[in-house]
């Protein structure tokens, strides 16, 4: 009902500061590739956006038999079959000239997957990359990714591809519900896949990766990017919940911007419910080139870790953390670590878990809660080399008296061992001015860093 009826109609590549493209809802999803090329400026971004349906329903863009407008400009042309949505530089603009400026927001984006297929601008029907993306970022500065669902894909997100004049700037990954994505059968693909300069993710909600026969290979998210701010997101399993680690094509300026050294991860719910597959956070490298590993430090703190290993079996054990090398240290400071099950030999629950039979890492402690029978270090099948101090100062119990663990509401109610003040100093932007709200939203905090954990007492 609208002045265009198919996404094929908008003049994609004429699109400038202030233009905005709105995808109206329909209930047929629509099966059409994009590009978005230009250039907006602060104040005025090229938007592309969804308008929702008479229920809410958002509009769908769907891989599964898309077709390419002929005129569509890549950046090249072995990049169609790597993104349903793709931004990046179009082929004809100068080389230096780089997508900026640019929001994708209110869209369903599904199905950019093998085996399935699209056709391509030529018409020939190809079929999509292993790695293809929902969303695909070949190189932009100031991009924005807000309210989508991003779903079965390869990669839910793949952001940037390259280093030197093509590495990719500040990146806000904003109130997406992103699950379903990867692969059944392989390592590689991700809910979210990252190598950019600055990229804060806050208030998604980040569902299980797709799993096979093999369980969950796919990482929820995967990151190789400097300057890395995950907070105030509902983050449920993947073979890592989340996975930092060294950049590989964006090498070269990210190991020289000190950003690369310092992560934060803060306020937010890190659940291990489908199966203990792997450390819930890795944090270093997996390159196997230990000298561009992140030798930094994880701040992590003010986040609620939840492991639902009641049904786990004998022998499965759960690893909270995993540091490459002694050259990473964590910092965890104030949160809540909570296992349905008490850690048992037989069904361990460790802060450090081990890789290739070594428990590396420095970790300094303070202000957490934790369930009774959480180790420091993995003692199964492993040598301890890691460093960890203040564990003497954790607070143990049975239960950390959430409001209502059946539902999920985590917050601490009246008389929990959660609500205790913090000697923690915050400054900003790392203040915990805010909370998730479930789901796909924040709200201020209110009490500040008051109570352990990712959530302002009710």
């Amino acid at each position: 009902g609208q002045k265009h009826a198919r996404l094929a109609d908008v003049p994609w590549a004429r699109l400038g500061p202030g233009d905005t493209v709105r995808i109206h809802h329909r209930r047929d999803p629509y099966h059409e590739k994009i590009m978005i090329g230009g250039q907006g400026r602060p104040g005025a971004p090229i938007k592309v956006c969804g308008v929702r349906g008479p229920n809410g329903e958002l509009p769908v863009l769907d891989g599964d038999g898309a077709t390419t407008p002929e005129g569509l400009e890549f950046p090249y042309d072995g990049h169609q079959v790597r993104g349903l949505v793709i931004i990046g530089k179009r082929h004809s603009a100068p080389y230096r000239e780089q997508p900026a400026h640019i929001v994708v927001e209110g869209l369903e984006v599904r199905n950019a997957a093998a085996p399935k297929r699209f056709s391509d601008r030529a018409g020939k029907d190809t079929a999509w990359a292993e790695n293809a993306a929902g969303i695909f970022l070949q190189r932009g500065d100031h991009i924005t990714i807000k309210g989508c669902v991003v779903r079965d894909n390869g990669n839910g997100l793949f952001l940037g591809t390259s280093g030197s004049e093509e590495l990719s700037h500040d990146v806000l990954i904003e109130g997406n519900h992103i699950h379903s994505n990867a692969s059944p059968t392989k390592w590689y693909e991700h809910n979210v896949y990252n190598e950019v300069s600055g990229v804060v993710f806050q208030y998604n909600r980040f569902g299980p990766p797709k799993s096979g026969d093999r369980g969950t290979l796919g990482a929820n998210i995967k990151e190789r990017s400097a300057g890395v701010v995950i907070r105030y997101n509902w983050i449920e399993d993947g073979a890592h919940l989340i996975d930092l680690v060294d950049s590989q094509e964006a090498r070269e300026p990210n190991l020289k911007d000190p950003a690369f050294r310092e992560s934060w991860v803060y306020g937010n719910v890190l659940i291990r419910g489908r199966e203990a597959n792997g450390s819930m956070v890795h944090y270093g490298g997996d390159s196997g080139l230990y000298d561009t590993y992140r030798k930094g430090t994880l701040h992590f703190f003010n986040n609620t870790v939840v492991v639902m290993n009641a049904r786990h079996p004998e022998w499965q054990s759960t690893q909270v953390f995993e540091l490459s090398t002694n050259d990473e240290k964590l910092v965890a400071t104030n949160n809540v670590f909570f296992s349905e099950a008490k850690g048992v030999y037989k069904r361990e629950v460790t802060l450090l878990g081990a890789r290739d039979g070594v428990v590396a890492g420095t970790a300094e402690l303070a202000g957490n809660w934790m369930r009774e029978g959480v180790t420091p270090q993995q003692v199964l099948k492993a040598e301890k080399r890691a460093v960890v101090t203040g564990f003497d100062t954790v607070v143990f119990g049975d239960a950390p008296g959430f409001s209502d663990l059946a539902s999920m509401d985590l917050a601490p109610a009246s008389g929990s061992p959660l609500l205790k003040a913090s000697t923690m100093e915050l400054t900003a932007p790392h203040d915990l001015g805010m909370q998730y709200v479930v789901h796909g939203k924040g709200t201020a905090r209110g009490d500040g860093p008051r109570a352990i954990g990712a959530f302002a007492p009710k």
